[in-house]
C-alpha cells in the first residue's frame, strides 16, 4: 500500500472515532479495547512497512506501547485493574473522570499516529556500510584504553555510595553526593569514554572487534543496571540493536524480541528487588508488561488536574532541558512536573524522595492542550525521520547512537530530554574526536617511515613525475 494513502486510511480511522464519540460517547471498556488495538495495529504495521523494524519509529511505537497502553492491554487480559485509577505514588488510588481518561486515550493515539506519518511518509531503507572512517579505529581504541579506568572506577564509586547509603532512592534524595563521589575528573572523562566506545562501534566491522566493543559498554551498563537505572539500560540495549541491523542488514525478527522480552523481564524483575532490597515476586511477562504503563497515570494526571498545573507548563518544558544539561540539578532551581506531580498527589512520600517518571505527552498538554501534543509529536516524528536519514553514513549514525535512547525514552521523560543529550553528546564527540586525531597523529609518525598529516608526501600523484 502507498504511504499517502495509508497514512490517510489511519488518520480517517481515528476522524471516525472521534465523530462517532461525540454523537454518542462510546463507553470507556469499549475505548479502553479500541485504543488498544490502535497502538498494537500501529506498532505491527511499523515493524511490517519499516523493512522489520529497521527504523527508529518502531523502537519509539514500541516505548509508547510499553509505558503509555500497556495498561489498557494488561486490564483487558485481567491483570491490572480499571486504567482510569491513578496509583503511581499514591497510597489511596483516585479514580480519574470519564472524560479526562477519553482524552487521555486521544492523546497517546494521537501522538502515535502524529509520529508515524512523517516517518512513513518518504521512507527509504538504510544500511550503513563500512566506509574510509575505518582509518579512525586504532586512534579511536587509544582513547577507549586511556579513559576505560575512569569510567569504571566512576561506575564503581556509585554503585558503592548508593548501596552504603540506603540504596537507589539516594540517587533522587542526596543526588550532588553520588555524583560527587566519584570527582568531577572520573565523571567528564567517563563521558569520553562511553562516547569513544560508541564511536568505535559503529564504524567497526571485525566481529571479534565489535565483542569487545560491546563487553566494555555493557560492562559498564552492568554497574548501571545493579544501581538500578533500568530505562537507560534498556533503552540503550535496543538502541545498539538497531544500529548492529543497519550494520548488518539484518530484521528485528518478531521471535527474538519476544525472547528479549521475556529475559529483560526476568532481569527488570531482578533487578527491582536488588535496588530495593526486598524478595523477588515474578511476575508474568503480560503482568510485568502492565506494571510498566504506570507512566499513562502520569498522563491522566495532566488531563485530570490541567487547570491547577498548566501554568507552569512552560516552565515544565524548559526546566526539564536546564536539568538534563546540569551535571548535578539542583531542587531548588526551576520546576520540573514529576516533583509538582509528586508532591501533589503525596506530599510525604515526595519529602522522602520518592517521585513518578515524566512524559513527554503530559508536559506538551499542559503546556498548550491538544495542539501542542500534536505538534510535538511530529517534531519527534520528523526527528526520528531525519535520525533515519543520516544513519546511512558513520558520522549520521554516530548521532543516532547518541541520541536515540533518550528519543525512545520520551514516553516516559521530559520533552525536551534528547536536546539536552544531544548537547553534551556533541560536546563529548568534539573531545573524543581532537583526542583520536591526536593520537592518530602520532601513531603516523611513530610507523616506519612515518609522516605528519600535513606532509607533502601524503599527496597522492594522479601523474607521473
Amino acid at each position: 500500500m502507498k504511504p499517502l494513502v495509508e497514512s490517510t486510511l489511519w488518520v480517517a480511522l481515528l476522524a471516525v472515532l472521534l465523530v462517532v464519540n461525540s454523537i454518542w460517547p462510546i463507553p470507556i471498556p469499549a475505548c479502553v479495547i479500541l485504543a488498544s488495538a490502535f497502538l498494537v495495529g500501529l506498532l505491527f504495521v511499523s515493524w511490517w512497512q519499516f523493512d522489520g523494524g529497521r527504523h527508529p519509529c518502531f523502537l519509539f511505537l514500541a516505548m509508547l506501547f510499553v509505558f503509555q497502553g500497556s495498561r489498557l492491554t494488561g486490564s483487558l487480559l485481567g491483570v491490572t485493574r480499571d486504567p482510569r485509577r491513578i496509583v503511581v505514588a499514591t497510597t489511596t488510588p483516585l479514580d480519574v473522570t470519564d472524560a479526562a481518561a477519553r482524552i487521555t486515550l486521544f492523546l497517546i493515539v494521537t501522538s502515535a499516529l502524529c509520529i508515524y506519518i512523517p516517518c512513513r511518509l518518504g521512507y527509504r531503507p538504510v544500511h550503513l556500510p563500512s566506509g574510509e572512517t575505518s582509518g579512525w579505529l586504532p586512534a579511536l581504541y587509544l582513547v577507549v584504553v586511556f579513559t576505560f579506568p575512569f569510567a569504571l572506577y566512576k561506575n564503581l564509586m556509585y554503585f558503592l555510595y548508593i548501596r552504603a547509603h540506603g540504596g537507589y532512592l539516594v540517587v533522587y534524595t542526596d543526588n550532588a553526593a553520588v555524583l560527587h563521589s566519584a570527582g568531577p575528573i572520573a565523571r567528564a572523562v567517563s563521558i569520553l569514554c562511553a562516547a569513544a566506545i560508541l564511536i568505535a562501534y559503529v564504524i567497526e566491522r571485525r566481529r571479534g572487534r565489535v565483542a569487545f566493543l560491546l563487553t566494555l559498554y555493557f560492562g559498564l551498563s552492568g554497574l548501571d543496571l545493579l544501581i538500578g537505572f533500568r530505562g537507560k539500560v534498556f533503552t540503550e540495549i535496543l538502541s545498539i540493536w538497531l544500529l548492529h541491523n543497519l550494520k548488518t542488514g539484518h530484521r528485528f525478527r518478531l521471535a527474538h524480541v519476544a525472547i528479549a522480552a521475556l529475559v529483560i523481564n526476568s532481569i527488570a524483575i531482578a533487578v527491582a528487588a536488588y535496588r530495593e532490597d526486598s524478595r523477588i515476586k515474578m511476575l508474568s511477562p503480560f503482568a510485568f508488561l502492565a506494571s510498566q504503563g504506570v507512566s499513562m497515570n502520569v498522563t491522566e494526571a495532566a488531563v485530570e488536574y490541567r487547570d491547577r498545573f498548566a501554568r507552569h507548563g512552560l516552565a515544565y518544558v524548559v526546566d526539564g532541558f536546564i536539568t538534563g544539561i546540569s551535571p548535578i540539578p539542583s531542587p531548588e532551581e526551576g520546576r520540573l512536573w514529576t516533583d509538582d506531580l509528586t508532591a501533589y498527589l503525596n506530599p510525604v512520600a515526595a519529602r522522602m524522595g520518592f517521585g513518578t517518571a515524566s512524559t513527554y505527552l503530559a508536559e506538551l498538554y499542559l503546556l498548550a492542550g491538544v495542539p501542542a501534543v500534536i505538534l510535538g509529536s511530529l517534531a519527534v516524528g520528523y526527528s526520528l525521520k531525519f535520525l533515519n536519514g543520516i544513519s546511512g553514513s558513520a558520522p549520521g549514525a554516530i548521532v543516532m547512537a547518541f541520541v536515540l535512547p533518550s528519543l525512545i525514552y520520551l514516553p516516559r521523560a521530559e520533552f525536551l530530554s534528547p536536546l539536552a543529550t544531544l548537547v553534551k553528546a556533541m560536546v563529548a564527540c568534539s573531545i573524543v574526536m581532537a583526542g583520536a586525531f591526536c593520537f592518530r597523529s602520532l601513531l603516523d609518525l611513530l610507523r616506519p617511515g612515518g609522516t605528519s598529516p600535513g606532509d607533502p608526501s601524503l599527496v597522492t600523484r594522479s601523474t607521473p613525475d
